[in-house]
């Protein structure tokens, strides 16, 4: 399939991604702009909203796996795994082996780690509170409902 006719024009398939109308590139080009605003609110507190995640879900999960935070986030279990090298170094999670299988890591937060999320969440909120300003005629929980529904579903109980 060509990108254009025989006479040089654009295909309508072109077109329509060049007018915007791509739905992965809209989410991906809104998604760097949230990551942007929520990396500099919580930036004072040394973390990004990766990070702070992250420490959110090894929080709800109570001394989870590797394994199940990645299947939480949806992210590979490697790629977990490199990110929470910083964190250990800051201090604010610790891993252990699992009882019953010591292959396995299980995570918790430190005291450090615990003063931390507290903190940056009140900067996490701050960058929520600015999301909703700043859109006034977006109904946010639809956005958000519609985009979990386009993620399957990740209200996973936590």
């Amino acid at each position: 399939m060509t990108l254009r006719d025989e006479t040089g024009e654009m295909s309508p398939e072109l077109a329509e991604v060049l007018a915007g109308n791509c739905y992965c590139l809209a989410m991906r080009r809104a998604s760097r702009r949230l990551i942007r605003l929520y990396d500099a609110a919580l930036e004072g507190h040394g973390l990004t909203v990766t990070q702070f995640s992250t420490l959110v879900w090894i929080k709800a999960l109570r001394r989870p796996t590797v394994q199940k935070i990645a299947d939480y986030m949806d992210i590979d279990q490697s790629a977990l795994s490199r990110g929470l090298v910083p964190l250990d170094r800051m201090g604010v999670i610790k891993s252990m082996p699992d009882e019953q299988d010591k292959r396995k890591r299980v995570l918790f937060l430190t005291s450090e780690g615990e003063a931390k999320l507290e903190a940056a969440s009140k900067s996490w909120k701050a960058a929520q509170l600015q999301v909703v300003r700043e859109n006034p005629d977006i109904d946010m929980k639809q956005l958000l409902a519609g985009l979990q529904d386009i993620a399957g579903g990740y209200a996973k109980g936590a």
